[in-house]
C-alpha cells in the first residue's frame, strides 16, 4: 500500500467526492493519540502505526472555568437489584416538577442501558418544556481544538461532534414512547425537537465563529428510520433540522460525517439531498436493505460511503472467512472512490478483545492494505 497523499490530505479529498491516492481505511474509534486504556487494543493501535491507516481523530472540548461555585451535584449511585450492575438516577429539576431517568450501568464496563425514561407521558412531556430557554454563549474553550491541531500536523482530520435535534429528545424517551408520539403527539415532539434545534444551532454558530473543526460528526437519526419511524417522519422530524445545520457548516466550508444504523434504502436520497458529506456505517443486508454496490449505484459519487463490515462479524467469522467477506466488501465500495473502508462500530462494543478478535482485526486490515491501491 503507497501514501502519496498525508492522512489529511486523502480524508478530506474522500469527503469531497475528489480522486485519492489510495482508498482510505480506519479502524473506528481507535487512535494511538488517544488510547482507550484498554490493554486488549494495543495490537490494534501496533496496526494503525504499522500500515499508516487512515485515522477519524475527534475533538473533544473542554469547559471554560466555571464561575458557579456550586455546581450540580453528580448523578446518584445505588446497588441495583443485580449484584454486578450500578444503578444511576439523573434528575432534572423543573418548574412544573422533577423528572428522573434510571441508567444501568455493568460493573464490568459492558455497555448499559436506560431502566426508565426521563419522559414516558404528555405530562413529562410538559415539565421538560417548563424549563427555562434561552441561548447565551457556549461555555467552551475553543483553544484546545488549535493545540490538538498544532499536534495533529497532517496525519489527519478534526471532526467536533455536535449533537442532533431529534436524537435529543428521543434518547429522553426511548422508542416505545418516541413512537407513541409520533402517532399522537408530533405537535409537542416538534416543539420539543426545536428547542434542541435551536440550542445545537447555537453552539455550532459559536465553532464556526472561531473556525473550529475540519468536520462536523454526529449520531442518531437511525432512530427516525423505518421500521419504527417512517421515511415521511425522517423527513419532518430529521432532514427538516439537520439540513439547516448543514448548511451553516457548508457555508463556513467545513464538512459533515453522518453516523446511521439501520436500513438506508427508505432514506439514503434524503441524505444526499441534504448534503451529507460522508455517512456511516452503509451496514449490508440483512441488518440494511441495499448492498454497498447498490448504494454506492444510488448514490452515484454525490456522497462518501464510509463502513461496510459488521462489528458482528468479528464475533462470528473465523479469520479465512473475514479475509473474504473484506475482499467481497472492497470489491463493492472501492470502484470509482468515494468510499472509506470501515467496520460499523468501534471496539468499545467488547469489554476486551479475545484473541480472536484480533485475528479478525489483523485479517480485516491486511486484507484491506493489500487491495487498497487504486491503479
Amino acid at each position: 500500500m503507497r501514501n502519496k497523499m498525508s492522512g489529511r490530505e486523502r480524508l478530506l479529498r474522500v469527503f469531497r467526492q475528489q480522486e485519492t491516492d489510495r482508498m482510505p481505511i480506519w479502524l473506528w474509534g481507535v487512535d494511538p493519540m488517544y488510547k482507550s486504556g484498554r490493554p486488549s487494543w494495543e495490537p490494534l493501535y501496533e496496526m494503525v502505526e504499522k500500515y499508516e491507516l487512515d485515522i477519524m481523530r475527534s475533538w473533544h472540548p473542554r469547559p471554560k472555568p466555571s464561575p458557579n461555585p456550586n455546581p450540580p451535584p453528580p448523578p446518584e449511585r445505588l446497588q441495583s437489584e443485580h449484584p454486578d450492575i450500578w444503578e444511576y438516577h439523573n434528575v432534572i429539576k423543573t418548574p412544573k416538577g422533577d423528572i428522573t431517568q434510571i441508567y444501568y450501568a455493568p460493573k464490568d464496563g459492558s455497555p448499559g442501558y436506560v431502566k426508565k425514561d426521563y419522559i414516558k407521558t404528555e405530562e413529562d412531556a410538559d415539565k421538560w418544556l417548563s424549563l427555562p430557554h434561552t441561548l447565551t454563549e457556549p461555555n467552551i474553550d475553543t483553544d484546545s481544538y488549535f493545540e490538538q491541531l498544532e499536534k495533529t500536523g497532517d496525519r489527519t482530520i478534526l471532526m467536533v461532534g455536535i449533537g442532533e435535534a431529534m436524537y435529543a429528545i428521543e434518547a429522553m424517551m426511548g422508542s416505545e414512547t418516541f413512537g407513541f408520539f409520533l402517532m399522537d403527539h408530533r405537535d409537542i415532539l416538534h416543539e420539543m425537537i426545536t428547542r434542541t434545534y435551536e440550542s445545537i444551532e447555537n453552539v455550532v454558530k459559536y465553532y464556526l465563529k472561531h473556525d473550529v473543526g475540519d468536520y462536523y460528526g454526529w449520531v442518531g437519526p437511525e432512530l427516525c428510520i423505518p421500521p419504527l419511524a417512517s421515511p415521511r417522519d425522517f423527513r419532518e422530524f430529521c432532514f427538516k433540522y439537520d439540513k439547516p445545520i448543514i448548511d451553516l457548516i457548508h457555508d463556513a466550508g467545513k464538512l459533515v460525517w453522518v453516523h446511521c444504523h439501520g436500513d438506508m434504502k427508505p432514506v439514503l436520497n434524503d441524505f444526499v439531498e441534504m448534503g451529507v458529506d460522508c455517512l456511516n456505517p452503509i451496514e449490508p443486508p440483512p441488518v440494511g436493505g441495499l448492498t454497498l454496490a447498490e448504494a454506492k449505484k444510488v448514490v452515484n459519487g454525490r456522497m462518501t460511503l464510509d463502513g461496510g463490515v459488521e462489528n458482528g462479524a468479528f464475533d462470528m467469522l473465523e479469520p479465512d472467512e473475514m479475509v473474504q467477506v473484506v475482499e467481497e466488501t472492497i470489491a463493492m465500495g472501492k470502484p470509482g472512490g468515494c468510499y472509506i473502508f470501515g467496520q460499523t462500530s468501534d471496539p468499545g462494543t467488547w469489554v476486551e478483545l479475545s484473541e480472536k478478535h484480533i485475528a479478525n482485526f489483523k485479517a480485516f486490515v491486511e486484507t484491506a492494505v493489500r487491495l487498497a491501491d487504486y491503479d
